[in-house]
């Protein structure tokens, strides 16, 4: 490796983009950049999305270089052919997903940048699984080692029925496998991730599997919320899926019963879809709830620190995971409540970091009591374990995994060059 190491980042969502899954590797490419290395990021192009086309609050480190797909899916349109054309690609690509032609181009112009760069390792982080496919196909032609960063999991989960059939799992399993063989690591953003991982991919040397996962940037201490008055319960993001507010706000019923000087509000920052509101309305819980428009991170990160309590809610199907807002509650300093099924990760990060509870779902005596010991309790959150996630020292457990790919790497070439030059001796 050069004295200026090269990091090839394949991310198909990167700064300025304001979808979640631009957010960590904008971040760590920022870190990696301070550390000394010279980041060459491939990433898609920007695109309208219901977010706008972009956040600029997310910060653009590295050298960025944008690729399109030569077409996209869905297929745009609304005739009766295009509609046809859809559903045949649905089941086509559900193994890969919709992005599976822009690992074509991303290749492309990978190795188009690294023909004028030093040798260096190659980072592919999915979701998508396009990255993943793309990583591996330009870290096979470089002959450079390659990470798989694992924001989700692509088959190495026992994902619903109806998420992905029992076919398209296997078949996705065989495909991602042969990625796994090739990659000098695997970087997973849980140790519940890490888990499925390793049952699902036995043969992978597990000193190779790390976990690094999100974080945010430490923030200015900010003046807490008022202690007398209204109390604010704030979630940031839609509720769909599995996830529902109702047993949240019938709490909120009690305990407003209980404190009627002190009445608890919930506000979420986007969309309660109709089945929502209308369980809410049935259930005379209305008053107790506002929606707000979805706003840009830098806007929401302003009105996190008003709030009393922030909300995170975990879908049943996503046990695995940490929601990346549980990161920017944490940098925001206020105590957090979880509902989460019995196995979701997010139990252990709580109870670790200190930041917060988990509660499950539908456990309303025991959201109750969160609430209670949180708004009313009077002792404050331990939250002295929480700068581990700060990402500069998550930076510094990801050099943790380059230094050793790199040593790893370098030892093959050793080795192979020493077998190279033994039998020039024996010819």
């Amino acid at each position: 490796m050069s004295a200026k190491p090269t990091l090839l980042i394949v991310s198909y969502y990167f700064a300025p983009s304001p979808l979640v899954g631009a957010k960590r590797f904008s971040f760590l490419a920022r870190e990696f950049v301070r550390m000394g290395y010279d980041v060459h990021v491939i990433t898609n192009d920007l695109w309208e999305t219901r977010y706008g086309r972009e956040d600029h609050s997310l910060p653009l480190a590295g050298t960025v270089h944008r690729c399109a797909a030569p077409f996209e899916v869905p297929l745009k349109g609304d005739g009766i052919l295009r509609k046809l054309a859809d559903s045949v690609l649905r089941r086509v690509l559900a193994p890969v997903g919709f992005e599976y032609f822009w690992a074509r181009a991303a290749t492309r112009k990978a190795l188009e940048v690294a023909r004028k760069l030093p040798r260096g390792i190659v980072i592919a982080t999915s979701p998508p699984h396009a990255a993943l496919i793309a990583g591996a196909r330009i870290a096979k032609k470089l002959r450079w080692p390659l990470i798989l960063d694992y924001r989700d999991p692509w088959s190495a989960y026992d994902w619903p029925q109806w998420h992905r059939g029992w076919f398209m799992q296997w078949l996705g399993a065989r495909i991602e496998s042969r990625l796994v063989r090739t990659s000098a690591a695997r970087v997973l953003n849980t140790p519940d991730m890490r888990g499925w991982f390793e049952e699902s991919f036995a043969s992978a040397p597990s000193a190779r599997n790390y976990v690094v996962p999100n974080g945010f940037d430490a923030a200015p201490s900010t003046n807490s919320p008022p202690s007398t008055g209204p109390i604010e319960i704030m979630h940031a993001g839609e509720i769909y899926g599995s996830r529902s507010l109702l047993s949240l706000l019938r709490a909120v019923d009690r305990l407003n019963t209980r404190h009627p000087v002190r009445p608890i509000q919930v506000v979420n920052y986007g969309a309660l879809p109709a089945a929502e509101w209308q369980r809410i309305r049935e259930a005379g819980l209305e008053q107790f709830i506002e929606e707000r428009p979805r706003i840009p991170f830098s806007a929401l990160f302003a009105v996190l620190p008003r709030a009393h309590v922030l909300l995170a809610v975990v879908s049943d199907h996503m046990t695995y995971s940490t929601p990346y807002k549980i990161y920017d509650y944490m940098a925001a300093g206020r105590p957090i409540l979880a509902l989460a099924p019995r196995d979701a990760a997010l139990y252990e990060l709580l109870e670790d970091s200190g930041a917060g509870h988990c509660v499950e779902s539908g456990d309303l005596d025991g959201i109750e009591q969160a609430l209670e010991r949180t708004l009313f309790g009077g002792a404050p959150l331990a939250r002295t374990r929480i700068e581990q996630f700060q990402w500069s020292n998550l930076a510094q457990r990801y050099r943790e995994v380059l230094e050793a790919v790199t040593t790893a790497h370098s030892d093959a070439d050793v080795s192979a060059e020493t077998v190279t030059v033994g039998k020039s001796l024996d010819a």
